[in-house]
């Protein structure tokens, strides 16, 4: 996607569980969009209201999110 992914550190990440690493999708997760704010990261919906791939998503634009996820 030739996107830049910022790495950004926390309190939020709890160091003693797993490798102390999160990924932090901010469009899909209420707790990652929060995190984006603060951050000020940048939010990529990927999905259109009718669930269908939006021009963010770059490959399978327009295609159901299921049928894409399959692919």
């Amino acid at each position: 996607m030739n996107r830049k992914v910022p790495v950004i550190f926390d309190e939020y990440v709890d160091k003693e569980f797993g490798t102390g690493a999160l990924k932090v999708t901010p469009a899909h997760d209420i707790n990652d969009y929060n995190l984006g704010l603060k951050h000020n990261l940048e939010v990529v919906d990927t999905l259109n209201d009718d669930g269908t791939l939006s021009a963010a998503a770059v490959v399978f634009v327009g295609e159901d999110r299921f049928r894409a996820r399959k692919r």
